[in-house]
């Protein structure tokens, strides 16, 4: 009689227990899930912040929650995580009453883009560890990465000339009594711009430089569509980052840069056109569109685009084509628009083993850029 008395309040014991628990688990209970910094570079490093609080007086013995996210993301190799098609994360934590756990993860971003976390599920475990409570939460945390930086190894020899040239017929008319900055000599500089004070002072040469008079632009035209379809995404991929290293290089000399291309906006679905500006915002702007680019997603036909900007923009201003894709069309309009006068060059982002043909005999109006790929 006793034994059953003792097994009667062990059952009831049992049966409240799951009933308080199941009733009252998930109050005063939060969980955030957040990046350190919301936005990075392709390739810099970031972390995951995974914060639990139970606020209340019962204890969770045992929670789990359970998320996944872009395999873009590299963490260090764990057993509580697997990538396969997505990252899926599984963290177990146990949380004391009134306790708040945090835990942080490296990770490093390796491909440009818009990502979020939008949702994420918790298990929770009862006292003897019976039965499991589940929660689906809704949530948002998001990270935008930035295109890559080329490296100064990776800059074609051919394109050097190329943008002495350019910056060079911009500057044309530099207003001798409009002082704008102080900066480092390049080979293009003439040398009664040489800023003896400044080069005493930095052991190096440094040259004044001036506002122009003739605002004229560098206008990029970046085609998304490639001649390949096999790895056409690397080339894609490539063509973002030169567009992202010419808007800072030109930007950095002060001349206003425009950005138009037929790739989409992966939040808006709408095409990429951003008018001229020169500062440092206008830097982080268009790097800002360029990383929330669709690859695979054209608004037009580019010829179209080119048409468009064209007839926009000014006749002075310099036009440079990012495209891996040589059509007959593209070639062709390029070809009649240089004869009309405009100030037009094309860049082709393409493997480096393969070659590509010139379209006139001095080679300075198509340039190859070299990519080299990783299998």
């Amino acid at each position: 009689m006793r034994l059953l008395i003792v097994l009667l309040i062990g059952a009831a014991f049992f049966f409240l227990q799951g009933l308080i628990f199941r009733k009252n688990w998930h109050k005063g209970v939060n969980v955030d899930i957040d990046f350190e910094k919301n936005t990075v570079r392709e390739g810099d490093k970031n972390t995951l912040i995974e914060v639990i609080k139970n606020d209340k007086i019962l204890p969770l013995p045992v929670v789990l929650v359970k998320f996944s996210m872009t395999r873009t993301f590299l963490f260090s190799k764990e057993s509580n995580a697997s990538v396969t098609d997505q990252y899926y994360r599984k963290e177990y934590f146990s949380c004391r009453p009134y306790q708040m756990v945090t835990r942080k993860y490296a990770f490093t971003a390796s491909k440009r883009g818009q990502y979020s976390l939008s949702s994420f599920d918790l298990i929770c475990k009862d006292y003897f560890f019976k039965q499991n409570v589940f929660a689906s939460l809704k949530h948002f945390a998001s990270v935008l990465v930035l295109p890559g930086r080329i490296r100064e190894g990776e800059i074609p020899k051919n394109f050097l000339p190329l943008s002495r040239e350019i910056i060079s017929r911009i500057k044309l008319t530099e207003d001798p009594f409009s002082f704008l900055s102080v900066r480092e000599y390049q080979p293009y500089d003439p040398m009664n711009h040489i800023n003896w004070k400044a080069t005493a002072k930095n052991a190096s040469l440094f040259v004044n430089t001036f506002h122009t008079t003739n605002k004229r632009n560098v206008v990029l035209l970046l085609n998304l569509e490639t001649e390949s379809i096999r790895r056409g995404e690397t080339i894609a991929e490539a063509a973002i980052k030169i567009a992202s290293f010419l808007t800072a290089h030109f930007i950095t000399e002060q001349i206003p840069v425009a950005l138009y291309s037929n790739g989409t906006d992966c939040e808006t679905g709408e095409k990429i056109a951003i008018e001229a500006g020169c500062d440092e915002g206008h830097i982080r702007q268009i790097d800002v569109a360029l990383a929330r680019l669709k690859v695979a997603d054209f608004y037009d036909p580019f010829t179209k685009l080119m048409e468009e900007c064209v007839e926009k923009e000014d006749t002075e201003n310099e036009y440079i084509i990012i495209s891996n894709n040589r059509s007959e069309e593209i070639l062709k309009l390029f070809t009649e628009f240089k004869a009309e006068g405009h100030k037009m060059t094309f860049l082709v982002p393409e493997y480096t083993a393969n070659s590509i043909k010139p379209l006139v005999d001095n080679g300075m109006d198509i340039i190859k850029w070299g990519i080299d790929y990783e299998e």
